[in-house]
């Protein structure tokens, strides 16, 4: 979809020209089962948006789990949601989504899940974002890089991305590696073909070195200082994005 403002209506222009802060709320779906709602929702729109109906991040089953972490980019008078990211923890009674995706077909991927269960698992999954997002000049790499950082507070030593093949200059960017060995060579049917999708590992603090230097630094702040205040360079001005991290 084209960020022009040529092709985008007039009020989606104004949110994008009227974002000179944007505030990054951390928090477990069971502290706030409302505004996860409201993530779940945004999430369908957006894909729905894009003629995509039907993926196993659309479940809810994670609503309300004190081991689902939720990263909600929101306007500064919160009535606009702007972006959300979830990361899952693994549980024996609560699989991730990419195994629901694909583990029935592929046993190798839960054989190696279950390997790692002890150091702890997770899955950054139901990336989306509205246009007016993208036009303001405000990407996904800085949630992204919060996510990662809380990976040991969180108990997390592998996070897993499940992404399109066409992703992978992020997944490399971000630091993950590609599971070459799960899936066909490395890749999966999913959604349906022809598209196919592939499996980034990322072991904190091991993969940290392997990120983009700006990727590096974003995510040891995140790590060091939960909730903090950093600026961006938008498309039409300096953006503050501020992260509220509101985990206990």
């Amino acid at each position: 979809m084209s960020s022009s403002p040529s092709h985008i209506p007039r009020e989606a222009v104004d949110i994008a020209r009227g974002l000179k802060e944007a505030t990054l709320h951390v928090f477990s779906s069971s502290d706030d089962l409302a505004l996860s709602r409201r993530f779940a929702e945004g999430h369908k729109a957006v894909l729905r948006a894009s003629g995509i109906t039907n993926l196993t991040s659309f479940g809810e089953d994670w609503m309300g789990d004190p081991d689902t972490t939720l990263f909600l980019l929101t306007s500064p008078d919160e009535d606009v949601l702007l972006s959300g990211m979830r990361l899952q923890k693994r549980q024996e009674h609560h699989v991730l989504p990419m195994e629901q995706a694909v583990g029935h077909e592929h046993p190798e991927v839960v054989a190696a899940l279950n390997r790692y269960q002890g150091e702890g698992c997770g899955e950054f999954c139901a990336l989306w974002s509205r246009r007016e997002t993208a036009m303001a000049g405000i990407g996904m790499l800085p949630m992204a890089c919060v996510g990662l950082g809380l990976m040991p507070r969180l108990d997390i030593r592998h996070g897993f991305a499940f992404m399109g093949v066409n992703m992978r200059p992020i997944q490399r960017e971000l630091g993950f590696e590609i599971e070459e060995a799960w899936g066909i060579d490395g890749q999966f049917d999913y959604p349906a073909p022809p598209i196919r999708s592939e499996i980034g590992h990322f072991l904190y603090p091991e993969s940290i070195e392997q990120a983009a230097p700006d990727v590096q630094a974003l995510v040891r702040r995140a790590a060091e200082e939960p909730s903090h205040v950093h600026q961006m360079d938008g498309r039409f001005h300096r953006i503050n994005y501020r992260i509220k991290n509101h985990l206990a």
